[in-house]
């Protein structure tokens, strides 16, 4: 069941595990991963979307950034991260869109590295995530973090995301439907 931005029902606010227990995922298509997503400000001029725990796996090849819908007008920052499993590695995703369109992006899996547009120095992928040390994941996600907030003086709200009552609403799907040939 694919999710129509124009009928997006906003639930109240409930904490995470409340929405989650009470919308759960109702999955009529396998490649479908809509988000249950809590929104709210993180400051002014700035309002957040945030799914916990994203359904699938990330897949560049069929990723659909959200940002480039949320941006129509406005600028969007998507970040998408996967912690690394024991037969995959982790993924860290980030795109920044602007008026509709994608500015620049990466996503490093591992040790590799894939990359769309210029990011400003600050948000260099080799920078933040150094080859050198293939245990500085979860690091190198800080600091894509802490690149974020400086470069656009924003920070997500911890305490209003673990804790918080927040509105939530069931996404669009991150990723388009197969193509010829694709499982």
């Amino acid at each position: 069941m694919s999710v129509d931005p124009g009928n997006a029902v906003l639930n109240a606010p409930m904490t995470l595990w409340d929405a989650r227990t009470r919308f759960p995922r109702n999955r009529t298509v396998t490649w479908e991963d809509e988000a249950l997503a809590a929104v709210g400000r993180a400051c002014p001029g700035w309002s957040f979307a945030f799914e916990p725990r994203p359904g699938g796996s990330f897949d560049e090849r069929r990723f659909v950034s959200p940002g480039v819908a949320a941006s129509r007008g406005t600028r969007a920052v998507t970040v998408r991260s996967e912690p690394a499993r024991t037969h995959r590695p982790g993924v860290f995703h980030l795109s920044v869109t602007e008026n509709g369109e994608e500015r620049y992006a990466f996503t490093v899996r591992g040790t590799s590295v894939s990359r769309r547009g210029s990011a400003p120095a600050t948000l260099d992928p080799d920078r933040l995530f150094p080859q050198d040390d293939p245990h500085t994941e979860r690091l190198g996600e800080r600091r894509a973090l802490e690149a974020l907030a400086a470069e656009f003086g924003v920070r997500l709200p911890r305490f209003a995301l673990e804790r918080g009552r927040l509105h939530s609403f069931r996404t669009r799907p991150w990723t388009r439907p197969p193509g010829p040939g694709e499982g």
